[in-house]
């Protein structure tokens, strides 16, 4: 049975502060309280282990595709394609715009755009029948897929479609698993905004986390594995216990990080690290004390910095986001800066409206500004 120090010292603090004193109530109720700890961490080390079989599997295809067509080039990008496996991590993607997607219009033209199988898994079986767009085997193909990713759900959907299926051609491909792992957490929104089903929406995440995870272990110098592990893993907390919201914060702090290191040139790593210090920075005072207990320390997050992160965003980046206008408007309301939230909101609400997260933005924005456009000035 686990004692680390800094838990046992939080279920200790909880003990006292629910009044529970020293003697045989209090160790049965600490001997309760490690043995549910006990639990959930063999349900971690079966999950891990349940990613690593799937690992396993997808390089055991990877090798028997090799010795069927020893002769195979695996295509990086556009522009670079490479025989010598060594030479895969000096590859680096590029993704120039990150948002959040959710369902513009939640009645498509197929009801069933992913063709969901009985038992709910996902299933692009159709998809050979219906796709008439450029060769898997081309480069060409993720131009199509960058391109559906700017457009409606639909769009989002049918590039997860491609994903899939070009997965099964270019196994093991970078350019392929990045993408993989974008379009998981878009398909993900996509479950939660328009169709309001928590448990599939987990389930594609769950699928993202793991693409990631596997082309990190592939290649862990490449920015965009970095970025879509963190994004991916934050979105799958996001979906959790408190727990869970806080490792996932931890994970997207670190990796976060490491895409910056390797690629400062990425404006959309600004805005993500600027919502993490904002999330960090409103962070209630209980969920504060759990992040003590479980770590021994808080992440670390202020205002002003996000405040920065976010300005460094808009001055580099060629695409102007809703959200990242409302956090700024969020910011100046915490630091009590009502004149600029207020035009920061009215900048957030100008922009168009692309799908229902836009305008649950553009619900959220017009709220505030309702209670605090006394503020701007004459």
């Amino acid at each position: 049975m686990s004692t680390d120090p800094h838990w046992l010292k939080g279920v200790i603090a909880v003990a006292v502060g629910i009044g529970i004193t020293v003697g045989s109530v209090g160790v049965v109720f600490i001997s309760r309280l490690l043995e549910k700890k006990e639990k959930l961490l063999l349900k971690q080390e079966v999950d891990e282990l349940n990613i690593a079989i799937l690992d396993l599997q997808a390089e055991f295809k990877a090798l028997k595709k090799k010795i069927i067509k020893p002769g195979k080039r695996l295509t990086l990008s556009s522009s670079t394609s490479v025989t010598s496996e060594a030479s895969l991590y000096t590859a680096l993607g590029t993704d120039d715009e990150f948002h959040d997607m959710s369902s513009e219009n939640e009645e498509s033209h197929n009801s069933n755009p992913l063709n969901e199988n009985p038992d709910g898994s996902l299933s692009s079986e159709h998809f050979s029948d219906h796709y008439t767009g450029p060769s898997l085997l081309s480069d060409d193909i993720f131009d199509q897929v960058d391109q559906l990713f700017e457009g409606s759900d639909e769009d989002k959907l049918k590039a997860y479609e491609i994903l899939v299926n070009l997965n099964e051609e270019r196994t093991d491909d970078i350019e392929v698993l990045w993408r993989l792992a974008k379009s998981c957490q878009f398909v993900s929104k996509y479950y939660i905004a328009a169709k309001k089903n928590t448990e599939k929406s987990k389930a594609v995440i769950d699928e993202g986390v793991k693409w990631a995870k596997h082309a990190l272990e592939m290649y862990p110098g490449n920015c965009n594995a970095h970025k879509w592990f963190a994004i991916c893993s934050g979105a799958r907390g996001q979906l959790g216990t408190t727990k869970e919201k806080i490792e996932g914060g931890y994970i997207f702090q670190n990796h976060i990080n490491e895409a910056i290191k390797i690629n400062s040139r990425d404006p959309t790593l600004y805005y993500l690290k600027g919502k993490l210090e904002y999330e960090v920075a409103v962070l209630s005072s209980f969920d504060r004390r759990i992040a003590s207990w479980l770590y021994g320390e808080v992440p670390k997050g202020t205002i002003p910095e996000a405040i920065e992160l976010f300005l460094k965003f808009q001055r580099e980046s060629p695409i102007q986001l809703k959200d990242c206008h409302l956090h700024l408007a969020k910011c100046y309301l915490a630091k009590n800066e009502y004149e600029n939230a207020v035009n920061w909101l009215e900048k957030a609400l100008q922009l168009p409206v692309k799908d229902s997260e836009d305008k649950e933005t553009d619900n959220e924005a017009n709220q505030l500004l309702k209670k605090y456009i006394k503020y701007k000035k004459a």
